[in-house]
């Protein structure tokens, strides 16, 4: 009989994450994933797909996460500022943080996130079932464009090492992930928030009847835009998820 992991467990667990990431324990931070995972990050990117035939490695398992590993967080020195508690829901750990990421000949980029971590107890001890990483593309890549020598040095290392180990579709979707819902996308989840606090049916049925007050930190990616928000009073995190087409708000989720 399989027994649910208390909060703790499940924070330790997504905890080990950041913890792994700043001493650049690759081993310790593959061995949280389930065996078959999905990270996406960024969200609207190319997601990373584990358990699954890999044609780059020619084998099933977990080869485009240790790519993703080699290519994103090896190089670099990334640090997690929270900005508030963690939030727990079943078996989701929702994260608010800043991370800011030490690119190398003093190159920083900093990106407000909403991090959810949805768990599984499909291998026995909960593990990492998915990671979906909300932040904006387009001002990550204005905090590193430049062309000054050290900013030039880590463009060009960055594109040569996507490259190598995410090859050209790859290194093509990391780009494309700019595309998102963006200003349109935010300005109807602000609607969709004051339709609610006025009273409006169906925006208050969508939010779940709960009200959502104190909109800040919104951030649209992929299809999704994300929100720090209180609940009661109480620190919560809007997703939103959008019709790409008609930039129409179709399901949320609310996190307190």
């Amino acid at each position: 009989m399989t027994t649910t992991p208390t909060r703790q467990e499940l924070l330790d667990l997504v905890l080990g994450s950041p913890a792994a990431v700043a001493v650049h324990d690759k081993n310790a931070w593959l061995g949280l994933f389930a065996q078959r995972h999905v990270v996406e990050d960024p969200v609207g990117g190319r997601p990373v797909l584990g358990g699954l035939y890999d044609r780059r490695s020619r084998s099933r398992g977990g080869a485009p996460l240790d790519r993703f590993w080699d290519t994103f967080i090896a190089p670099n020195d990334i640090h997690f500022h929270v900005e508030h508690d963690d939030i727990v829901s079943g078996l989701d750990v929702v994260r608010d943080v800043t991370i800011e990421t030490r690119l190398g000949d003093g190159v920083v980029a900093q990106a407000p996130m909403h991090l959810l971590y949805e768990t599984t107890l499909d291998d026995g001890p909960p593990r990492i079932r998915r990671i979906a990483a909300h932040w904006e593309v387009a001002p990550m890549f204005a905090q590193v464009a430049g062309l000054d020598r050290a900013k030039l040095g880590v463009a060009a290392g960055m594109g040569a090492r996507m490259l190598r180990l995410q090859g050209l579709g790859g290194s093509l979707a990391f780009g494309l992930a700019v595309r998102s819902v963006g200003e349109r996308g935010k300005q109807a989840v602000r609607r969709l928030v004051a339709d609610a606090d006025r009273g409006d049916r169906r925006a208050l049925d969508l939010l779940g009847g709960r009200p959502v007050r104190d909109l800040t930190k919104i951030v649209a990616a992929g299809d999704t835009v994300t929100a720090t928000c209180t609940v009661d009073g109480a620190h919560a995190v809007l997703f939103c998820y959008l019709n790409r087409a008609t930039r129409q708000v179709t399901r949320t989720v609310l996190y307190v």
